[in-house]
């Protein structure tokens, strides 16, 4: 199994890590959910959402590494009672290796225990993701305003439980 690092990503490295980050994002959704823009289209709009929010404290980003290796990011918020998990992304090289269990092992260090909830939005042409979620102990009880993505919910103590070592 690797061995992998997490890191907070600081504003001051927003504009070293876009282009890579984009890069992860937009191979990964060719395969799942492709918009029919072009890659560049696609960036422009992900830049008008991501960046500010990131700037503005809505959500923070952890890049994971392999070495030197930029090979995921894992972007949520946290509030009094929810921690919302909003956009996790690994290179394809990455899948399979035990990367999603160290990532939870960690995230359940930095997310503070006496959080209530966890929630997610999965798209509903993206099963890979539902069947994530619901392995997580999330279930859907929603959907968003246009009605592309179930939202679920689950308690954060059942993340606790499973990923405590």
């Amino acid at each position: 199994m690797n061995h992998f690092e997490f890191r907070q990503m600081k504003i001051e490295n927003i504009p070293v890590c876009v282009d890579e980050l984009f890069a992860i994002l937009a191979g990964n959704m060719r395969e799942i959910e492709p918009t029919g823009n072009t890659y560049e289209e696609d960036f422009e709009i992900w830049l008008k959402y991501a960046v500010p929010a990131w700037r503005e404290g809505k959500c923070s980003v952890i890049l994971i590494l392999d070495g030197d290796t930029l090979c995921g990011y894992f972007q949520y918020s946290v509030n009094d009672t929810t921690f919302r998990m909003e956009d996790i992304q690994f290179k394809p090289e990455y899948h399979g290796c035990g990367l999603f269990v160290e990532l939870y092992r960690y995230l359940i260090t930095i997310i503070p225990a006496e959080t209530k909830y966890v929630d997610a939005y999965a798209s509903k042409k993206n099963i890979k993701s539902q069947e994530i979620l619901k392995h997580l102990g999330l279930t859907v009880t929603g959907e968003n305003k246009n009605g592309r993505s179930y939202y679920f919910k689950g308690e954060f103590k059942n993340l606790l439980e499973r990923y405590s070592e």
